[in-house]
C-alpha cells in the first residue's frame, strides 16, 4: 500500500508527514524539496500552572447556592502573577531545511510506501531521493545516489515574521547558526536547548536532532523499518469501500495516526510532533484533555494496535503527572488519592493557561481518558495492566466525582465542555448536574464495579448508589415545532436547553462517547433522545471545527441515522481537509460554517492549523461506521450509505482478542 502525492506541495501541513513519535518531519515544496522540523519533547515550560492553594470546590458549591453558577465563579480562582516576558507553556517552533537543486530542477511526484516507511521523491530531471525515518533515533536517512542536491539551505524559525514575533517577545534569543543548522536555547536554563543539523554524507544526508549525528547503521534502520511498518499494516483493521477518496484518506490517516503514536515514542499533543516553522503552536501545541486526546486515541484499540496507547500512559502516569493530578485533587477537593486531570496540559501536566472554570471544573477530562485505559484492558484481556495501571487511574478520577456529589448525589457545580465559552451571552460558566458530567459518573460506576469483579475487589457501596441515583441525563422542556408542543430533552445542565449551536456535543455524552445508556432503552428515555437528536439537528453546524464532524458521524451511526454519516463527512472533504490530506482546524473558507469567521480568509501559508483529532476521529467514526461492536449482537455497516453497496472490512478487533471481518452483500 503506497500514498502517491504531485508537487508542488505549497505548505508545510500540505506535505508527506513522518514521524518517530519524537522527531517529526513534513516533506513539501514547490522549486526546493523543503524539510520542516520539529520536536514532540522541545517545549517551554515556563509559567505551568495547576491549581493554586485557596481554591476550592466547597466555595464554589456556596457561591452557586447563593449567586447561580455565574460568571464570578472564576473570582474564585487563585492565581499567582506571571513575568510579563514569559507566556504559558508551549512547544516550540524549530525551523526547515530546504534541498536545492541545479536551475530547472524540482520534485515532480512522491510515494510513501506504508509497508517501510520509505518516502520516495521523484524529480523533472528522473533523479530520486529516498527519505527514511528512523524509529528508535532522532535521526532522517536521505540517499541521493545522483547527487541532484546542490546545496541545502538552513532556515530557522527565527527567520519568519511570526515567529520571530512572539520568540523575541517572550525572551527568546536568536538561535546559535551552525554551518550545517542551528541550536534553539530556551530563555528557563531547566529546559534543554535543542540542535538540528543536516550533513552530508556519500550519497545522501543525515537529518538528526543533536549536536552530533547518532551511531547507526542504515541498513538496520531500514530493515528495522520494514519490519514495523509491514507488521503494523498486516495486523490492523482495514475497510474497503467504493469511494476512492474515501479509500486513500482512510489509509492515509492510519498511517498518520501510527506515526503519531509509535508506541516506543513519546504522547504526541494537537498536532502531534508536525509543527509548523512559520508561526507559534496554536493552543501550545497541548494536550487538550476535554475531547482532542481522546479523538486522536480513541480508535487504537479498535484499529488492532492497543500498544500504540501506552506512551499516553506513560505520560499520565510519570511522576509529574502524578504530582498535579494530585495537587489539584487534593487542593479543589480535600482528597489525598484522587487524580483530577485539566484540559489543556504541557507534557509535564501543568496546565498552559489560566486555571478557571472552563478548565478545573471538568472531570470529565478524566473520566473520558479512563475509557482509553478501560479499552486497552478490554481489548488487550491483560489483567496486570488492569490492575496496575488501569484500575488506578479510573479510581482516582471516581474519587474526584465522589467528592463533587453532595448527600442527594447531585453534582452541584460543574460544566460542560465549553458551552459558556461558546455562548458568553447567556451568563453562566457552569451549571448542577451537567448531562455530560452524569453520563460520565455512571460509566465510571458501572466500570469500577466489572474491574473489581475481575481484580476480585470488593466494589465500593457508593458505586452502586449512583447508578441507583444519578439520572442518565438533566432533561429540560423545549418547543417541538413536530408535535407543536413544550417535550423533554437532555438538556446542558439544570435548565439549560441547548440554545444555540455548539462545537462541543457534550450533552450526548451519554450516547458517545461514554456509552452510558442500556442497549434498550425505554421508550420514555427513547423519546427524549429522538427530540434531543432532532433539536440538536435543527441548531445546525454553523459554528463547528473539524473535530465536531467525526464526534456527530459517531452519535448519527449509535442512534441509526445511517446516510448521515457521510453527508456530513462530504462538506467536512470540502471545508476541513486540506491538499495534503490533513485535517485542518479553521474551515478553508466560509460557506456553511463560519467558526472563528475573521481568520478564515487570513493567507493559508501563514495560518493553516493542523490538528489530529479530526484525522483520530475519523478513524473512529469510520470503523464505528462498520460495525457496532458495543453489544453481543453486532450491527453490521450502521452508518455505511446505501449507495455503497461494494464496502467490506476485514480485521477489525473486538474486546477479548477477537478479529471480525465483513462484506455488505
Amino acid at each position: 500500500m503506497h500514498h502517491t502525492v504531485t508537487f508542488p506541495l505549497e505548505r508545510p501541513h500540505c506535505g508527506v508527514p513522518m514521524a518517530n513519535g519524537y522527531l517529526g518531519v513534513l516533506v513539501w515544496g514547490k522549486e526546493t524539496l523543503a524539510i520542516t522540523v520539529n520536536h514532540n519533547a522541545f517545549w517551554d515550560h515556563r509559567n505551568g500552572e495547576v491549581i493554586e492553594e485557596g481554591t476550592s470546590y466547597a466555595k464554589m458549591v456556596q457561591f452557586a447556592k447563593e449567586h447561580g453558577c455565574i460568571s464570578g465563579l472564576n473570582e474564585l480562582f487563585v492565581h499567582r502573577k506571571l513575568p510579563e516576558d514569559a507566556f504559558r507553556p508551549q512547544r516550540v517552533p524549530v525551523g526547515r531545511f530546504e534541498l536545492v537543486f541545479a536551475d530547472d530542477v524540482r520534485p515532480s511526484s512522491g510515494v510513501l510506501d506504508y509497508d517501510t516507511g520509505a518516502l520516495k521523491i521523484r524529480l523533472n530531471s528522473g533523479a530520486e531521493l529516498t527519505l527514511e525515518l528512523a524509529l528508535k533515533q532522532d535521526l532522517l536517512l536521505i540517499d541521493d545516489p545522483t547527487n541532484a542536491v546542490q546545496r541545502v539551505e538552513l532556515k530557522p524559525s527565527w527567520e519568519f515574521p511570526k515567529s520571530r514575533e512572539w520568540l523575541s517577545k517572550y525572551a527568546f534569543q536568536p538561535p546559535e547558526m551552525l554551518p550545517d543548522g542551528w541550536t534553539i536555547t530556551c530563555p528557563n536554563p531547566n529546559d534543554k536547548p535543542l540542535t538540528v543539523r543536516c550533513i552530508r554524507v556519500n550519497g545522501g544526508f543525515r537529518l538528526f536532532a543533536g549536536k552530533e549525528c547518532p551511531p547507526h547503521d542504515a541498513d538496520a534502520i531500514r530493515a528495522f523499518n520494514r519490519s514495523f511498518w509491514s507488521a503494523f499494516q498486516a495486523k490492523r483493521a482495514k475497510v474497503s469501500v467504493p469511494d476512492p477518496f474515501w479509500q486513500e484518506f482512510f489509509d492515509f490517516c492510519v498511517y498518520k495516526l501510527a506515526a503519531n503514536t509509535i508506541p516506543f515514542g513519546m504522547a504526541g499533543g494537537l498536532q502531534g510532533p508536525w509543527h509548523e516553522e512559520y508561526q507559534r503552536a496554536q493552543w501550545s501545541g497541548d494536550y487538550h484533555f476535554n475531547v482532542n486526546m481522546q479523538m486522536i486515541y480513541g480508535s487504537l484499540c479498535a484499529l488492532g494496535a492497543p500498544e500504540h496507547l501506552l506512551p499516553l500512559f506513560d505520560m499520565l502516569e510519570s511522576p509529574s503527572y502524578q504530582k498535579t493530578m494530585r495537587h489539584n485533587a487534593k487542593v479543589m477537593f480535600g482528597i489525598d488519592d484522587g487524580l483530577h486531570l485539566l484540559h489543556a496540559v504541557d507534557d509535564r501536566g501543568y496546565q498552559c493557561g489560566w486555571v478557571m472554570a472552563g478548565s478545573a471544573l471538568d472531570p470529565a477530562c478524566g473520566a473520558w481518558t479512563a475509557l482509553l485505559y478501560y479499552d486497552y484492558y478490554r481489548y488487550t484481556g491483560d489483567v496486570e495492566f488492569l490492575r496496575d495501571r488501569a484500575y488506578p487511574f479510573i479510581h482516582g478520577v471516581m474519587r474526584v466525582y465522589e467528592a463533587m456529589l453532595d448527600d442527594e448525589f447531585n453534582i452541584p457545580v460543574a460544566i460542560s465542555a465549553e458551552y459558556a465559552s461558546s455562548n458568553r451571552d447567556i451568563g453562566y460558566v457552569a451549571g448542577r448536574n451537567p448531562s455530560y458530567q452524569l453520563a460520565a459518573v455512571r460509566k465510571l460506576a458501572k466500570i469500577l464495579i466489572e474491574c473489581s469483579a475481575v481484580l476480585k475487589r470488593e466494589p465500593e457501596p457508593k458505586w452502586f448508589k449512583i447508578l441507583e441515583k444519578v439520572p442518565e441525563f438533566t432533561t429540560v422542556l423545549g418547543y417541538d415545532s413536530y408535535s407543536g408542543k413544550m417535550e423533554p430533552r437532555i438538556g446542558i445542565w439544570e435548565d439549560q436547553d441547548l440554545a444555540t449551536c455548539h462545537r462541543h456535543h457534550s450533552h450526548l455524552g451519554c450516547i458517545w462517547p461514554f456509552d452510558s445508556l442500556p442497549e434498550h432503552p425505554s421508550p420514555e428515555i427513547q423519546h427524549i433522545i429522538d427530540n434531543s437528536i432532532d433539536h440538536w439537528i435543527s441548531m445546525g453546524i454553523g459554528k463547528w471545527s473539524e473535530w465536531c464532524i467525526p464526534w456527530a458521524a459517531i452519535i448519527y451511526s449509535r442512534v441509526g441515522l445511517n446516510e448521515a454519516p457521510m453527508h456530513l463527512f462530504t462538506l467536512w472533504k470540502e471545508l476541513f481537509l486540506n491538499e495534503g490530506l490533513a485535517t485542518v482546524y479553521l474551515p478553508r473558507c466560509r460557506s456553511l460554517i463560519a467558526h472563528r469567521r475573521h481568520d478564515i480568509d487570513k493567507p493559508k501559508d501563514e495560518n493553516e492549523v493542523m490538528q489530529m483529532d479530526g484525522t483520530g476521529g475519523f478513524i473512529s467514526a469510520f470503523l464505528e461506521m462498520c460495525a457496532d461492536t458495543r453489544y453481543e449482537t453486532i450491527r453490521y455497516f450502521p452508518g455505511m450509505p446505501a449507495k455503497w453497496h461494494d464496502v467490506s472490512f476485514e480485521n477489525l478487533a473486538l474486546p477479548g482478542g477477537k478479529r471480525i471481518s465483513a462484506k455488505r452483500g
